[in-house]
């Protein structure tokens, strides 16, 4: 039973391919926050920047308003059309600058924390979305509450930057109810683009944190149980069993063919117990003497026994046997290294055959 309630536990760090595959289904992890604060900030920059030039445009658009002959406006329809045009003109100018910038730096944002994506199943229709029920239920979620409690937080934040900043400059505010107007208003500008920066800068600290913490949840979300892990592995990688079993039909058929070349070999190197190595050579065919099969312990005494059976020599070499069974793979040539041990042996075995084939 405590094996089962472990299995069930969310322990395991999500794979690469869980995260993949969230990916995929456009399930990633980012914070809307920090979208939010950066496009404000790069919207009230611009706005800084370009606030003498859209004083500019808009005291040209009221000089110009000022003076046409209003009593024609409604008698002449070019007059409100031309009205209608400049006035959209002015405002596009004016706002323009602001809205381009929030959509460079919104997108900007969204790329440098999900990069790019390509996801089409996030535009399939879901109706379990729009279900009543359904709905409730996400409204009362965990994820509600927690995105409840970061308003009130940030609603506390911008609160609390606020008091501090009216009571740092209470005295200078009663100051200016008696200095001209003009003095007034610079002093109240420059007052309220300092608190908005304040406000933008604690607004951007807690996007920050919003960021690391929406990046935690995502990775506890995406957690595996061990059982999950197997079951990955197994539809990844195959069943397990079914892979040694594979593994095994494969051996025994490399076996089978290696035994089958016994009989063409011109001899088998021994150290003489535990290793056979059977060798193989063509001079018409071959570059260099080959090794077309080898064995250890009881594949080894298989070997030998076959030899004996088809009357290929065996000749027994500790050093070179366990070399040629270290470096070289069945149907591969002998190294430079061993050429000339692997000769040695090749040539008195010829030469043994030709005294046997005179004797006869």
């Amino acid at each position: 039973m405590a094996e089962d309630s472990d299995s069930g536990e969310k322990t395991e760090e999500p794979s690469q391919y869980r995260l993949d595959e969230a990916r995929r289904k456009g399930d990633v992890a980012s914070s809307k926050e920090l979208n939010s604060v950066l496009i404000l900030s790069g919207a009230f920059s611009v706005l800084i920047l370009s606030s003498l030039f859209i004083f500019e445009v808009m005291s040209d658009y009221i000089a110009w308003l000022y003076g046409l002959e209003l009593d024609k406006v409604f008698e002449n329809k070019d007059i409100g059309k031309e009205i209608l045009r400049e006035t959209f003109y002015a405002a596009g100018k004016c706002i323009a600058p602001v809205f381009g910038t929030s959509f460079v730096l919104g997108l900007l944002s969204q790329v440098s924390q999900i990069g790019f994506i390509y996801a089409p199943d996030v535009l399939q229709v879901k109706f379990d979305k729009i279900n009543p029920i359904n709905g409730a239920k996400r409204l009362f979620s965990k994820k509600s509450l927690g995105e409840a409690a970061k308003g009130v937080f940030k609603f506390s934040v911008v609160l609390t930057i606020t008091y501090f900043i009216i009571t740092a400059n209470i005295t200078t505010f009663t100051g200016f109810l008696h200095t001209e107007a003009a003095e007034a208003f610079s002093y109240g500008k420059m007052f309220a683009f300092r608190l908005a920066g304040s406000i933008l800068i604690g607004l951007l600290v807690v996007a920050i944190m919003d960021f690391f913490w929406e990046k935690f949840l995502y990775k506890e979300k995406l957690k595996m149980t061990k059982q999950q892990v197997k079951e990955e592995s197994k539809e990844k990688d195959g069943n397990p069993e079914v892979k040694q079993r594979i593994r095994a039909i494969q051996r025994e058929m490399s076996q089978k063919r290696m035994i089958a070349e016994i009989p063409n070999a011109d001899v088998i190197v021994t150290n003489p117990t535990h290793i056979s190595i059977v060798i193989r050579y063509d001079k018409l065919t071959m570059v260099a003497p080959q090794v077309v099969g080898k064995g250890q312990d009881h594949l080894a005494m298989r070997i030998r026994e076959i030899a004996k059976e088809h009357n290929i020599p065996i000749v027994e070499n500790v050093p070179l046997a366990r070399a040629l069974y270290k470096t070289v793979k069945v149907g591969e040539g002998v190294p430079r290294s061993l050429y000339k041990a692997v000769a040695e042996i090749l040539a008195f075995v010829y030469r043994m055959k030709r005294k046997l084939k005179a004797l006869s």
